[in-house]
């Protein structure tokens, strides 16, 4: 969920702007899969730029990192994990299959992305994000609270709020039959939704992204 930005916030402070998107699939049993993804393809322009032997080393740490994330991953559940760049070296994306929401609860709250930048993640208020599966038809999220989080809700970083782009998504092998936030986006099959704008007005605190969802 919102916890994959959290982990480059800090990377991120420094770049002419960034998009991040993470994407969960869930199959008809509540399995599925987890896709988180960046965009810094300005980010390797500004940092490269910067380099005065004129070599794009910038990146190499954040490799490192992702190696060391997808092994913790792998100890609390998440299988067939895969990491790395796309094609055009633009996107860094890490993605992994859970037999369950017990397993992303895990991801989640292990902070292991944190590695990504040395465990800089902003400040909750005690509240962690969390899925919940009732049967195979009910599906529910709770968001962390980032109201008291002083890097988060500074007016420095509110002024670059248009640089930063975040796309949160969920996709269901079942169809939708009802969704409770108002907010979030229905495709027009109705098996999927999201959330997407300027990634500092959807993580405020006033934006909701909690949602509890019914399947046919």
């Amino acid at each position: 969920m919102k916890t994959f930005f959290f982990s480059v916030f800090a990377l991120l402070l420094i770049s002419a702007g960034c998009s991040i998107s993470q994407e969960y699939h869930f199959n008809s049993d509540m399995s599925g899969n987890s896709t988180a993804m960046v965009d810094v393809s300005q980010m390797k322009e500004f940092m490269s730029g910067m380099d005065s032997t004129g070599n794009d080393n910038s990146m190499d740490t954040m490799d490192q990192s992702f190696a060391k994330v997808a092994e913790t991953y792998r100890q609390l559940g998440a299988k067939n994990i895969e990491y790395g760049w796309n094609d055009d070296s633009t996107v860094l994306f890490i993605s992994y299959d859970f037999d369950n929401v017990d397993v992303v609860n895990k991801v989640m709250a292990s902070g292991a992305d944190s590695e990504l930048m040395g465990g800089a993640t902003p400040k909750t208020d005690g509240k962690k994000a969390e899925f919940k599966a009732k049967g195979e038809k009910k599906l529910s999220y709770t968001a962390p609270d980032f109201a008291k989080d002083t890097t988060m809700n500074s007016e420095e970083m509110a002024s670059m709020k248009d640089y930063y782009q975040y796309k949160l998504s969920f996709t269901f092998e079942r169809e939708i039959k009802k969704l409770d936030n108002k907010n979030a986006v229905m495709a027009p099959d109705g098996k999927s939704f999201e959330f997407s704008g300027s990634m500092f007005d959807i993580l405020s605190p006033e934006y909701k992204t909690d949602f509890k969802v019914k399947l046919k």
